[in-house]
């Protein structure tokens, strides 16, 4: 046989050839780690260069096979880059790959199709070879797998001088052309040789390192179980799915069961009377049987102390050693039982109360429907529970409050703040309640307002009670009219504001004349009698805004607007004369004589005041009574 590129290319593909067989073998055997496809394809593309470059002496395409073969042995550098990334864990390089690639092919097929100098396109693939394979001693000698690093820093150290040695190649081959590619040269020989040795190399130091890392995950994995194993708050064991007995422990096992590491390896949980029922040791099996494993089952345990344990126990079945084993995860949930009793009593007391309670209850969501309204509320609005269920409360609302009523409370509450006021709502059948409302937002463990709850309690008694004693503070009780307190504020009032237009008032004070004499001869009751016949009298004459009240016992004072002098002078006499012929009766049928005198002046506005305006009348009155009373005395 002699040595030459079509022989040693036969060798090549070979090797690579077997090289692909090996690997495949072992990739069954070992675990597919991500990048072993790449660096199949390159043990495939390393092969194809070997058999194009063989053929190319028998086949009348020689030309097209060597191309075909220099670019396969590019791919095959480019394969191994690819695998190389993704094994170790690193990004693969992609844009500067597919530049290097691109820019590759470009120049390589430039001088197939363009100039046709085989010189230049071996100075490409070595140029463009060597820029990859320098990339791969990097990406190899950069990583932060220690299990491999040793393994791959030999292949990294064996790229360097493989990668140089194209590097002379091409600027050799710049110097001097070759035209014969039969020609058994230094530089082919060494490029083939050089390439075998590399595939021979690689595969060997990539087996072991995939071997090594096989080993150093499952020892990293057994170390992550061990910890989680020992140091998880549940309690875990294992045992043997045949005989039952348990073959490991964690630390919060002996603390949950009261069972020692000693006590329990070698035992089973029956030898341990682990059960409290039987039923749930049958049932927990059944399932193992039948699905291999069970999640969250309930069940019951004793512990040592054969105190019992309310527990969730999870198991699956596992394959170790070419053994079969029963991992189980067990859960103390006593305190959860414990919590679950508390909460539903809590939740029966709350219930109780709000059931029973006389204040309303209405449960919103965020959206404003009602999802819960208790009897207390019902009775009182009038509504029947499936016909709020689902409503805005806005069916409540009656028209009383304006809009920034309504803003400042959506305002409030969704700012997660308990709000509160008195409001006016609106039953079921139309008639208002006054009601003091108090709404609080309901938050969860993150802060946000999951619903809204309202109490309302009823307060239109008590709003009637103030109304009531407002009107009493103002009203005279015997007549209806305003105290004194209310008329000298209201006259004030209106006075002051006299001050801004043209009006005209005059102000009146009446009284009743021989008043003493009615209640000592008649009786209080009917000095009482009198009093409102002369408040009726005077209501009569009272028009628009005219003010008239109770001022003292028998006294009454009027403010009275836009009347002329002689028109006021006019009907305070008709006052005078419609009251001196009412027929007015005691008990006995004996008539009374009713009188009253009164007193005129007429307000200025550049001097006068309330006070002014008081006295002046005040005077003309006693004029009046002097004058022989039942009659009017008017100062101007």
């Amino acid at each position: 046989m002699v040595l030459d590129i079509p022989t040693i290319s036969i060798v090549l593909f070979y090797i690579s050839f077997i090289q692909l067989l090996i690997m495949l073998f072992a990739f069954r055997i070992i675990k597919n780690y991500p990048g072993m496809n790449y660096l199949l394809f390159s043990c495939f593309a390393s092969a194809v260069c070997g058999l194009l470059y063989a053929f190319r002496t028998s086949s009348v395409q020689k030309d097209l096979l060597i191309y075909l073969s220099n670019i396969s042995l590019y791919f095959s550098i480019l394969g191994l880059n690819i695998g190389f990334s993704k094994f170790l864990g690193l990004p693969v390089a992609k844009g500067k790959l597919l530049a290097l690639t691109f820019l590759f092919l470009v120049s390589y097929i430039c001088f197939i199709f363009t100039y046709n100098n085989n010189s230049y396109r071996i100075m490409v693939l070595c140029l463009f070879s060597a820029i990859v394979t320098f990339l791969n001693a990097n990406i190899l000698y950069n990583h932060s797998i220690d299990s491999v690093r040793p393994v791959s820093r030999i292949i990294a150290a064996a790229c360097i001088p493989y990668g140089s040695f194209l590097i002379i190649r091409g600027l050799f081959t710049f110097y001097k052309e070759t035209q014969n590619y039969s020609i058994g040269s230094f530089f082919n020989l060494t490029n083939y040789f050089l390439t075998i040795a590399g595939i021979l190399l690689w595969t060997y130091c990539f087996i072991i390192m995939t071997v090594q890392r096989e080993h150093a995950d499952k020892t990293l994995a057994e170390e992550r179980f061990r910890l989680i194993f020992e140091t998880i708050p549940d309690c875990v064991f294992i045992s043997e799915l045949h005989s039952g007995k348990i073959i490991d422990v964690n630390e919060s096992y002996t603390t949950i069961t009261g069972y020692t590491r000693e006590e329990s390896i070698g035992r089973t949980t029956l030898d341990l009377k682990f059960w409290k029922d039987p039923s749930d040791r049958d049932c927990f099996f059944d399932m193992i049987r039948r699905a291999g494993g069970c999640k969250n089952m309930e069940i019951s345990i004793l512990n040592k102390e054969r105190k019992k344990i309310n527990a969730l126990i999870s198991s699956r079945i596992t394959h170790l050693n070419n053994n079969t084993y029963i991992i189980s995860v067990i859960r103390d949930i006593t305190w959860n039982h414990e919590l679950k009793k508390q909460l539903k009593k809590s939740e029966d007391t709350f219930q109780a109360i709000m059931e029973q309670s006389p204040v309303s209850f209405i449960l919103t969501n965020t959206s404003g429907e009602i999802e819960y309204a208790n009897p207390t509320f019902l009775q009182l609005m009038g509504y029947e529970i499936q016909e709020v269920i689902g409503k805005n409360p806005r069916i409540l609302k009656s028209g009383y409050h304006n809009t920034e009523f309504y803003h400042n409370l959506w305002t409030t509450i969704l700012s997660g703040k308990q709000w509160s006021s008195e409001i006016v709502n609106r039953k079921k059948n139309g008639d208002l309640i006054w009601e003091n409302i108090i709404l609080t937002p309901i938050l969860n463990e993150e802060g946000e307002i999951i619903q809204f709850l309202s109490t309302l309690e009823d307060i239109s008694d008590r709003k009637k009670t103030e109304q009531e004693l407002k009107i009493q503070a103002r009203t005279d009780m015997l007549t209806g009219i305003m105290n004194r307190r209310s008329f000298l504020e209201s006259a004030q009032k209106e006075l002051s504001n006299m001050k801004h237009n043209s009006q005209t008032a005059a102000f009146l004070m009446i009284d009743i004349d021989r008043f003493k004499s009615i209640n000592d001869t008649f009786g209080h009751s009917m000095g009482d009698r009198a009093i409102c016949l002369v408040t009726e009298e005077c209501q009569k004459l009272m028009k628009g805004k005219d003010l008239l009240g109770r001022i003292g016992g028998e006294e009454f004072a009027a403010l009275i607007f836009d009347s002329h002098e002689a028109e006021i002078v006019q009907t305070s006499d008709k006052l005078c004369r419609s009251i001196e012929h009412l027929l007015f009766y005691s008990d006995g049928q004996e008539r009374i004589p009713l009188r009253i005198s009164v007193g005129v002046t007429f307000y200025h506005p550049a001097s006068d005041t309330l006070e002014s305006l008081m006295e002046r009348s005040d005077i003309a009155l006693y004029q009046a009574k002097n004058a022989g009373r039942n009659r009017i005395s008017v100062i101007y």
